[in-house]
């Protein structure tokens, strides 16, 4: 639990370090495509064009902050739309159409994904959805150690699986959800169904949301 509390604050941490707009200039202004884009790091007039364009490559020395990008690649990539591969150390990205790969954290901030993020720590929205080592395909199929979200018709498989919304299977030791679905698991509570607790299967039909 500590170190989960852990990742969490550092993830505050990070995230307050971006701008929400992508308007800085860069060394060569007024380009809109940028083949190659380059950065010292996340702050403005670093980039080599503004950070509104469209690249195909991006490469940042701390970090790269950028419009969209086909493969993007840096210690911090920021993007308003990843439609390739993000490769980072933390990956942030309002929309994701491609592979968020990160060996420590994924964050699609607007809670649009549409893609992949495999991660040590994947996270989405305002912590709409948390993941603890695992890989996230368009938010609906998590497989973690850690699973948590705030979605309708999800399928969990990992360690510890939790939603608030309607499930359309968990499996795992511990499952949770507050609502509906199929449980298979050690141990499963179920807020809405004949009986909460009950080990190895539990299941309801949904119900009014918590």
């Amino acid at each position: 639990m500590k170190k989960l509390l852990l990742i969490i604050l550092s993830v505050v941490v990070v995230s307050s370090a971006f701008a929400e707009e992508f308007y800085s200039k860069g060394v060569i202004p007024g380009w809109k495509f940028a083949p190659v884009q380059v950065g010292a790091g996340i702050f403005e007039s670093a980039n080599l064009f503004d950070a509104d364009s469209v690249a195909l490559l991006s490469i940042g020395l701390l970090g790269i902050q950028q419009y969209s990008s086909i493969i993007s690649v840096g210690g911090i990539t920021e993007l308003k739309n990843n439609y390739g591969i993000q490769l980072s150390a933390a990956s942030l990205t309002d929309r994701n159409y491609g592979l968020m790969l990160s060996s420590y954290l994924n964050a699609t901030c607007a809670n649009d994904n549409y893609g992949i993020k495999i991660g040590l720590f994947n996270m989405s929205g305002k912590y709409d959805k948390l993941q603890l080592l695992g890989i996230d395909f368009f938010d609906y199929l998590q497989v973690g150690v850690f699973n948590a979200n705030n979605r309708d018709n999800i399928l969990q498989v990992g360690v510890f699986n939790a939603n608030n919304k309607d499930n359309i299977l968990q499996i795992g030791i511990f499952n949770e959800t507050l609502n509906g679905g199929v449980q298979i698991g050690l141990l499963n509570y179920n807020e809405n169904a004949l009986i909460k607790w009950l080990p190895l299967v539990n299941f309801s039909f949904g119900g009014k949301e918590k």
